[in-house]
């Protein structure tokens, strides 16, 4: 039986994990704590980002499979580490239906009555589980590359070295723009459009387009135009995420809804609502801030009421066929570009 793609890179997964864990045995024994809510987290999730990666790989003509699926295995336990650290900055209760790993952790500390402040050791403890993800990731990435020729490995190399940068500064970006004073919303767009390029679309869309593209040999103009694809596609995707983060279910995301308007994350759903709202809507989209379940609730209710869930719905629309238009602009097999496409859409279309 032929394996999918997601179930390949998954495997891989694995096996990094397994060298992972082998690397600390030296030190830590075979039974480190910290590995275990890592491990189950990168087990989880549908490996979207690392399937671009082998999809664009394959239409630009590559023919590096196992380097491109252990490129795709760094990629995933890039995400995994951009995860963690996430859950950490919003202080999230929950990720893919499971308790988020410095809850887990601080879990850990709690129960075996050990000394300190347990909340502080579970986000210490997530920090540094996130640091092993990514010293995982740069493992796999390194291996994947030592047979690859200077070129190649070094395209390779620099455009994950851009992804992952880029990607890190968006963070910092989401995080200050939640710190702005809130009346300011209704003039955020361009700003809260940087961060969705930056912090998703770098590691979702455009890095895995382009990193593909490149260990197929491709030339930088070439890379570019796969890169130039992912922007308006990552859009897509966020504006997917914080659509679901607002009316979505927690059966299906992970996360209770309104759990976006609840950590303040700025969004262009919130700035639509802001910018159409009355005063006594305002009121209650503000509230929702930081606030209980009540007041999200009443925010959620403004949300739809004041139609920018239909907004927001008509932008993805938008975004996912400026992407696929951009695929005519590029040479690969027609079966290729049609598979491309679904992805796409189905990608701008989930539930979760």
């Amino acid at each position: 039986m032929q394996h999918t793609t997601p179930e390949r890179v998954g495997s891989a997964v694995g096996e990094a994990l397994k060298r992972l864990t082998q690397s600390v045995a030296p030190m830590a024994g075979l039974n480190l704590d910290l590995l275990e809510p890592l491990s189950v987290l990168a087990s989880k999730g549908k490996r979207l980002r690392s399937t671009l990666l082998i999809m664009s790989h394959t239409a630009a003509g590559g023919v590096r499979e196992d380097v491109a699926l252990r490129i795709a295995a760094a990629l995933e336990l890039f995400q995994v580490a951009a995860l963690i650290h996430d859950d950490v900055l919003d202080d999230s209760d929950m990720r893919r239906g499971l308790p988020s790993t410095h809850r887990v952790i601080e879990g850990l500390h709690l129960e075996s009555g050990w000394r300190g402040d347990s909340a502080r050791f579970g986000t210490s403890g997530a920090i540094l589980a996130g640091d092993l993800a990514l010293m995982a990731c740069m493992g796999e990435l390194v291996g994947a590359l030592a047979g690859v020729e200077a070129k190649v490995a070094a395209a390779v190399g620099d455009r994950f070295t851009t992804m992952a940068t880029v990607c890190t500064a968006g963070q910092y970006l989401d995080l200050r723009l939640a710190a702005q004073p809130v009346e300011l919303l209704a003039e955020e767009r361009e700003a809260i459009l940087a961060v969705m390029r930056a912090k998703t679309a770098s590691y979702t869309t455009v890095g895995p387009l382009a990193i593909g593209a490149a260990l197929a040999g491709c030339t930088p103009e070439q890379v570019d135009a796969w890169a130039a694809v992912g922007v308006p596609l990552g859009v897509a995707f966020q504006l997917r995420d914080d659509v679901l983060g607002v009316i979505g279910s927690e059966a299906e995301t992970g996360k209770p809804a309104g759990d976006d308007l609840r950590e303040g994350k700025r969004t262009l759903l919130l700035g639509h609502a802001f910018s159409v709202a009355d005063a006594q809507d305002r009121e209650r989209l503000v509230n929702a801030l930081g606030g209980d379940a009540k007041s999200v609730a009443l925010a959620v209710d403004v949300m739809v009421r004041s139609g920018t869930i239909d907004a927001a719905e008509a932008e993805i629309s938008r975004h996912t066929s400026e992407a696929t238009s951009g695929l005519e602009e590029i040479t690969m097999d027609p079966d290729d570009r049609a598979q491309l496409v679904a992805v796409f859409e189905a990608m701008a279309a989930r539930a979760s």
